[in-house]
């Protein structure tokens, strides 16, 4: 009984044990699902129009849209009208957004490179897959929360979260949080690292290889390369581009590492029979993964016609900011308000881990 009553206390997001991944049945008529959709249109349209504004740009589309997500929720509280909706789009539109996604992945990055840039981004996706595990278990943040974490730092922000998300069985509160953190981080050190780099002597090359290791998002490798001029942006953009082509495979370990763990975070709750079923009845490569990585092949084989990469590449950041906003809906404040400090400190020290390496591996090459 006292059992019972500690872990209802305790916040859903910092439990140990796997938060569900829906709590509301599908929508027994398809027209149910309008209303909230054209909800989720107006606000990704409103994210895409603000994203231009000065200041915003750092922040990208994807959290833009999912502010306004939660904001809505905050201002309007849960509408049954908009779930379906709202729903709809964070599940179905989600996984269609990370196939086209894979689009943007060009594997022969990996071999024109050079060896300095993918040592980089091989170590900013290994130290973040190693570094969130243990230090997030120490803080007590969600596995879900962890891993969308260590993910979205390491790869390429909140798409990388996005695809994430239903690998590790993060729910929409875990993916709206990580998205919020690696997109106030990366455009907070976009700023510092533009304001340093001349006072701390790096030149370009180091300047790009470091920003291009550690920043979150693509869109925050370019203003922070920008700033040193356009050798260092395509030489940031770059080890950035080669950090996205690893997605792919950062997701295959994940799915490895959750095949052998399924029930570890339940604090021994759950009988060795419920495990063994889980276990059976995860799938390590979804769909939508298999899509992404297939989309990327054939990028990288010259199948997909040039002229179709980019309005691909912009439908999948469509589609994955109204996805965002459909997060956004389902989203309540006041979990966001209890996970937040263990949660910023994980981010913060894990982006710090990632860019003390960096610094060290571009010191040792220079």
């Amino acid at each position: 009984m006292t059992a019972a009553v500690l872990q209802s206390s305790v916040p859903p997001v910092l439990r140990e044990a796997p938060a569900p991944t829906a709590t509301l049945r599908p929508a027994s008529h398809w027209w149910s699902v309008v209303p909230g959709l054209l909800l989720v249109g107006v606000l990704t349209g409103a994210a895409w129009w603000l994203v231009n504004l000065p200041g915003l740009r750092l922040f990208g589309a994807l959290a833009l849209a999912l502010v306004l997500g939660v904001l809505t929720r905050a201002f309007l509280g849960q509408r049954a009208w908009a779930a379906p909706g709202a729903r709809f789009a964070a599940r179905r539109l989600l996984r269609l957004g990370v196939v086209l996604l894979g689009v943007r992945l060009q594997l022969d990055l990996l071999m024109a490179a050079g060896p300095t840039a993918v040592v980089l981004a091989l170590l900013a996706v290994a130290v973040c897959l190693a570094v969130f595990e243990p230090l997030g278990r120490v803080l007590g943040v969600a596995p879900g929360l962890r891993r969308t974490l260590a993910v979205g730092t390491g790869v390429c922000g909140a798409s990388a979260i996005a695809a994430a998300a239903p690998v590790v069985n993060a729910d929409d509160d875990e993916a709206a949080i990580a998205v919020g953190l690696v997109s106030l981080l990366g455009a907070g050190f976009v700023v510092l690292f533009s304001l340093l780099a001349v006072p701390l002597g790096l030149g370009e090359r180091a300047y790009a290889l470091v920003v291009g290791a550690t920043l979150h998002e693509v869109g925050h490798v370019l203003a922070a390369g920008a700033a040193m001029g356009p050798t260092a942006l395509d030489l940031a953009t770059l080890v950035k581009l080669v950090r996205v082509a690893l997605l792919a495979p950062a997701l295959l370990l994940l799915g490895l590492l959750m095949q052998g763990t399924v029930g570890g975070d339940a604090g021994g709750a759950a009988t060795h029979e419920a495990v063994k079923g889980a276990r059976r009845r995860r799938v390590l490569l979804p769909g939508f993964l298999i899509g992404f990585m297939l989309l990327g092949a054939a990028r990288s084989a010259g199948v997909v016609p040039l002229a179709w990469v980019a309005p691909t590449s912009t439908a999948s950041l469509l589609l994955t900011a109204a996805a965002m906003a459909g997060i956004g809906l389902g989203v309540d404040l006041a979990g966001l308000r209890r996970a937040g400090g263990r949660a910023l400190l994980l981010a913060l020290t894990g982006f710090l881990t990632s860019l003390l390496v960096a610094g060290v591996v571009v010191y040792l090459a220079a």
